[in-house]
């Protein structure tokens, strides 16, 4: 018939298996993280705690699992410090007080500020959009869910002998959620949400990182992110010649 036609999307080429390894998504899971480099992005966060409920004007500058750095903006656009971690390493400064605070003092301060500590060494591959510790997992067992929109993977971390679980779109194979427990317990989750296409890479461009007991949580909407963009590696760079607080 003329003028009719059918656009077929192209087919995920695991739908066409029988059958989906825990070894065949990990595979999937891992050449998605290896496409991405670094992140660079307008963001909207979201600081809940016990005491304090915060929404901060934000740009992201996130490189490989090492490195981050953020700028806080006020209400009218003024820089109200610039956080940076660089290989373990982490530091804080306000531009206002001419003011750089370093290691213990910069999470006091973030404790202030935000009403909570975050261990960046261990959380900071959440906001990159790629599981914390992925490579030392061994999945334990796997199964679809009963309506099987998800695969559900349950593993051990073998660099801290937690257990994980994993929850995968079992159409796209992105991570969509993650559970890890301490001795039994719920220790904190994370959650991939809102994915769009950017170039070729699907990107969540909203991101949870949720602590039930501490009742601590930290969402992250993400503005017009751009991908594997220059960075020049002077953003990373811990300052020096301001007057450093003791």
């Amino acid at each position: 018939m003329h003028g009719c036609k059918t656009n077929l999307e192209k087919i995920p080429p695991h739908l066409s298996k029988r059958i989906i390894s825990s070894e065949y998504i990990f595979n999937h899971l891992r050449l998605r993280a290896e496409k991405v480099n670094n992140v660079k992005s307008f963001a909207r966060t979201t600081f809940i705690s016990r005491e304090t409920k915060r929404t901060l004007r934000q740009t992201l500058l996130i490189k490989s699992d090492r490195y981050i750095r953020v700028d806080t903006f006020g209400m009218f656009g003024q820089a109200l410090g610039v956080f940076i971690s660089a290989a373990g390493k982490v530091q804080f400064i306000e531009p206002a007080k001419d003011k750089v605070y370093s290691g213990e003092d910069v999470k006091k301060l973030l404790r202030k500020l935000l009403g909570m500590e975050i261990d960046f060494r261990q959380h900071l591959r959440v906001f990159f959009g790629h599981i914390p510790n992925f490579e030392s997992l061994k999945v334990e067992e796997s199964r679809l869910n009963l309506d099987k929109s998800k695969y559900i993977i349950y593993a051990t971390d073998l660099k801290s002998n937690c257990d994980v679980r994993l929850f995968i779109d079992s159409l796209t194979l992105l991570p969509l959620e993650m559970i890890r427990f301490e001795d039994g317990e719920k220790r904190y989750y994370a959650k991939w949400q809102e994915y769009e296409k950017i170039g070729s890479i699907d990107w969540p461009h909203l991101i949870t990182l949720g602590f039930p007991e501490r009742q601590e949580f930290i969402k992250i909407k993400f503005k017009n992110p751009i991908l594997n963009g220059k960075i020049s590696p002077e953003a990373f760079q811990l300052m020096s010649g301001l007057s450093e607080k003791k």
